[in-house]
């Protein structure tokens, strides 16, 4: 097995569980998990990363054009999980009593693992 494929697979199990866990807890109207929040686009440019590493030659990584777009791809989600990070912080920053959750941090930090995989199927190994 290539080691890009249980790379990109676990960083895209974290960050599928992490839509599930609260980005931000606020005193009146609880807490906000990630599909609530409108954190779960950031898995949409992922989802295509998620299926190269499922399919095709598990001995092999990919070929350098389907590599640089599932980088690229890799990296629309990870930009996007840091605009709802930032977003995260922001809507607790004036708000007393109001605190920021484990979501958006292990989305972004899931998809960095995402990003990590992909970047090592350029190996063809």
């Amino acid at each position: 097995m290539h080691v890009y494929r249980p790379v990109v697979l676990v960083g895209a199990l974290f960050a599928t569980l992490s839509l599930f866990l609260p980005f931000a807890t606020f005193p009146v109207t609880g807490a906000v998990d990630g599909i609530s929040g409108a954190g779960w686009p950031a898995m949409i440019p992922v989802a295509p990363v998620i299926l190269m590493a499922t399919l095709g030659d598990w001995a092999r990584g990919n070929a350098a054009w389907s590599a640089a777009v599932a980088i690229v791809l890799s990296c629309a989600g990870l930009l996007f999980a840091v605009s709802k990070l930032a977003d995260a912080v922001a809507s607790v920053r004036g708000i007393e009593d109001a605190s920021l959750g484990p979501g958006a941090p292990v989305l972004l930090g899931s998809l960095v693992v995402v990003v990590i995989g992909a970047t090592l199927s350029l190996r063809r190994g």
